[in-house]
Formats: structure tokens, C-alpha cells, sequence
């Protein structure tokens, strides 16, 4: 899975992610976190962005959980593991 646009809307505090595609596509939105959508493609069910809303205090407590070191915090770990599954990939 690839970001290739990242697009923010301060006024809104809304962080949109174009994903494995160019530009923005039709796509239906599925809500699968608290503020946190996923589009897909209906006719190919691909992954084609994603929308977070409250960008600023979603990133926030991540920050602050980093800031924290509590490595045992579910978003931490989510990160960590995709950080070092992408090393690992690129290695392959």
C-alpha cells in the first residue's frame, strides 16, 4: 500500500490520503476507526484512500505516546511493525 497524495484541510482538520492510485478516484467511504475512513473502489474493491478526521488529535496522542515511550500503546505498535515490515520488504 502506497500514499502517493496527502492532502489537509486545516480549517476542517481533515488529512485526505490518495492510496495505490495517481489521483483521487470514485470511491465509497467505510468507516473502520473513530474518525478514520477508508475509500474503496467499488468496482475493484482496492484501497484508494482514506480520510481522517481530527488529523491534529488523532496525531496527537500518537505523539504523545511516542513522546511517552509507551511502546506497548496499540497506535505505537501499528506503527512500529509497518516501519520495520517495510525495511524488511525492501530488503527481499
Amino acid at each position: 500500500m502506497k500514499i502517493t497524495q496527502v492532502f489537509y484541510n486545516d480549517d476542517a482538520d481533515e488529512l485526505d490520503l490518495v492510496i495505490n492510485v495517481d489521483k483521487p478516484q470514485p470511491a465509497v467511504s467505510h468507516l473502520v476507526e473513530d474518525d478514520f475512513y477508508l475509500r474503496v473502489n467499488p468496482e475493484t474493491d482496492q484501497v484508494v484512500g482514506a480520510t481522517i478526521f481530527n488529523a491534529s488529535l488523532y496525531f496527537g496522542q500518537l505523539a504523545r505516546a511516542f513522546a511517552l515511550k509507551a511502546f506497548d500503546d496499540p497506535n505505537v505498535r501499528f506503527f512500529l511493525e509497518r516501519r520495520v515490515e517495510s525495511f524488511a520488504l525492501e530488503k527481499a
